[in-house]
């Protein structure tokens, strides 16, 4: 099979996968509905914040089963896999994911900005915005890949939102302490190392942060923190054997 084909077949397979679940069309209308619901009963840029806020999360929903459900169900034994060529397709998924989840937030946004242009609303801000969110889809499918070779069933998924609410507890009970972590993180203020590695752990757990202005320069370190992961991924599938069934 030629590469051109190969790949073809390859974004076939997941995109028939992510289109066929009922998952993630649940998941597209509770989203429309959270940003329908505050547009209406507020405002179009209240709106737009929260759908910057919240489009990040399609791209981590869409890696569940991204690698051990496949691995394990034995569709990997077919001959188009052949050679170790299934390596190289559960690698490529982190590309298809992602295109597939930012052919959705495109319209999306398209829809957004042509509202925007329409009702002078629009600011070049919200680009940056977006591509900020963009950024943190990205590590999501990055983090999403690598910890679904030990989590199956969409359980990667569910410890990234576990660790999400725990982050979110956390930052009550900073709250309460003067100085606390969560006012250095409304000052956008790190001013010792041991505020900095509490600032990297929670751009790990919660890369949305990005999508606020304050924090647009911390898209670097996420950049970096997903090829982390996407290396780490690497490494698991170098390592990788089909067990025989």
């Amino acid at each position: 099979m030629s590469v051109s084909h190969r790949l073809e077949v390859n974004f076939f397979l997941t995109r028939k996968k992510v289109l066929s679940a009922k998952s993630f069309y649940a998941l597209l209308a509770g989203l429309a509905a959270i940003i329908a619901y505050v547009w209406i009963k507020d405002s179009f840029s209240l709106s737009l914040q929260f759908f910057f806020f919240l489009f990040p999360h399609l791209f981590l929903f869409i890696s569940q089963d991204m690698m051990m459900d496949e691995i394990e169900t034995g569709v990997l034994e077919n001959i188009a896999f052949a050679h170790g060529a299934f390596r190289d397709y559960l690698f490529e998924k982190n590309i298809y994911l992602f295109l597939l989840a930012l052919a959705v937030v495109v319209a999306a946004f398209s829809f957004f900005a042509a509202y925007g242009l329409a009702s002078g609303q629009f600011s070049a801000r919200f680009l940056i915005q977006f591509l900020m969110g963009v950024t943190a889809g990205a590590y999501y499918i990055s983090i999403g890949g690598f910890l679904s070779f030990n989590f199956k069933g969409g359980s990667n998924v569910l410890v990234v939102v576990i660790g999400q609410l725990a982050a979110f507890i956390g930052l009550l009970f900073s709250a309460t302490q003067r100085l606390g972590f969560i006012d250095q993180l409304t000052a956008a203020s790190f001013p010792d190392w041991s505020s900095r590695l509490k600032l990297i752990v929670f751009l790990g757990v919660l890369p949305n942060i990005l999508v606020s202005e304050k924090y647009f320069a911390a898209s670097l370190g996420i950049i970096g923190l997903a090829c982390f992961f996407l290396v780490l991924q690497k490494l698991k599938l170098g390592a990788l054997e089909l067990k025989k069934r």
